[in-house]
């Protein structure tokens, strides 16, 4: 009998008697977003599929295809290593900024091993022990959001991920703003002893916030949600009231500042990552959100306009105590870094003694292999030292 015809016999006995009870994916979150890298087949009768080979099984997202790079069987189980590949799809960008989002497929020359992601049970890395739920304020607003409080401790830090605007429910999917990137996982992952709390959005935010009074106010209220829900912690003796840390990246960066600006004796540091404008409007009136091409600076009568408004603002707000470590690439084309920048340099003016500011060069973003100048949260995330500073803050 030809090795063919045994495969043959092979597929029609698996069809047959291997019925498969459970297929379990198991992925962690990467740099930008939640990655497989394990598929296992529960079933009955594994051995049937012994002759399978990894070449057998081919994984697809949109038009791209991803390998199998191990295949074995132990017991019941059918296991895939696999090259990593995004569970939640590729997001593809058109000139409008509007997204293609695609599902994975799986496929098999053994039809019943064929399946997507739906018919499956997810396992995320440390992301599986965030509790989901819902939060009303007494304002009458109220959020979903992501909790990690580790069992058995008491009175450890918080810190609150704020997230970019792509992780909004309305344009992307529940539980984004905790599976896109590693904002709400990092400090765990460095092996910090930590709460991690992460809010989602119903809608994004435009640039010019701060000069539109609605949008203003609807942040205002989340903000409201936010620090009601972390007094209850705080009252709970669950996390340390001078141990309360803030960080957000693109629009999740401009909230932090806000929320800094709105409950000034809150949070014991900040890491605001390519802060969307909230402070006053740049973005909109020099034409520098989106932009691809082009100079990105600002005449120097401009920046002295958006200093001397920066400044005016900040005199009603005390945060200079709040140590706020600033990161940006200085040529971010979709948040200006004018607005980090002027800020940093308007609290050093007004006493800040412990802020720090990362302005990453082209060069730098692109050591890293990023061919995105909006991405730092990348670099900064990578970066033990910038972690290790936030978690050395309290109040």
């Amino acid at each position: 009998m030809s090795s063919k015809q045994q495969l043959e016999e092979d597929n029609e006995g698996m069809q047959s008697e291997a019925l498969i009870k459970e297929i379990n994916i198991y992925a962690y979150v990467g740099d930008d977003g939640r990655l497989v890298n394990k598929i296992t087949y529960e079933m009955d009768g594994a051995k049937k599929v012994n002759n399978l080979s990894k070449d057998d099984f081919e994984i697809k997202i949109g038009d791209k295809n991803y390998v199998v790079k191990d295949l074995k069987t132990e017991g019941n189980l059918l296991i895939l290593e696999t090259e990593d590949f995004h569970y939640d799809g590729i997001d593809k960008y058109s000139k409008n900024y509007t997204v293609t989002h695609y599902d994975f497929t799986v496929t098999c020359t053994i039809p019943e091993l064929n399946f997507n992601k739906d018919k499956c049970i997810i396992h995320t890395k440390i992301l599986d022990d965030f509790t989901k739920g819902t939060f009303k304020a007494s304002n009458g607003v109220e959020l979903p959001y992501w909790l990690y409080l580790p069992e058995g401790v008491s009175n450890i830090p918080l810190m609150v991920w704020e997230h970019g605007g792509g992780e909004v429910l309305s344009s992307s999917y529940d539980g984004a703003n905790i599976t896109k990137n590693k904002g709400a996982t990092v400090w765990i992952e460095s092996g910090m002893n930590t709460a991690v709390l992460s809010f989602q959005y119903p809608e994004n935010y435009s640039f010019g916030i701060s000069s539109k009074p609605e949008e203003l106010k609807m942040m205002e209220e989340y903000n409201v949600v936010k620090y009601e829900l972390i007094q209850k912690l705080i009252t709970a003796g669950q996390v340390d009231a001078n141990r309360i840390y803030i960080s957000g990246a693109s629009s999740g960066g401009g909230a932090v500042l806000r929320f800094l600006m709105q409950y000034t004796d809150l949070f014991a540091a900040a890491l605001p990552i390519c802060a969307k404008d909230t402070i006053i409007p740049i973005s909109e009136p020099y034409g520098l959100a989106f932009k691809m091409q082009g100079s990105l600076a600002i005449s120097n009568e401009e920046y002295d306009h958006c200093y001397s408004e920066i400044k005016s603002l900040m005199n009603s707000y005390k945060i200079t105590h709040i140590p706020i470590w600033f990161v940006q690439a200085d040529n971010d084309p979709v948040c200006t870094s004018y607005t980090s920048k002027i800020l940093y340099d308007v609290l050093n003016e007004m006493g800040a003694e412990k802020n720090k500011i990362s302005m990453y060069t082209n060069d730098e973003m692109s050591a890293k292999g990023l061919s995105s100048l909006h991405s730092s949260w990348i670099v900064a995330f990578n970066d033990p030292e910038i972690t290790k500073w936030i978690y050395n803050q309290s109040k």
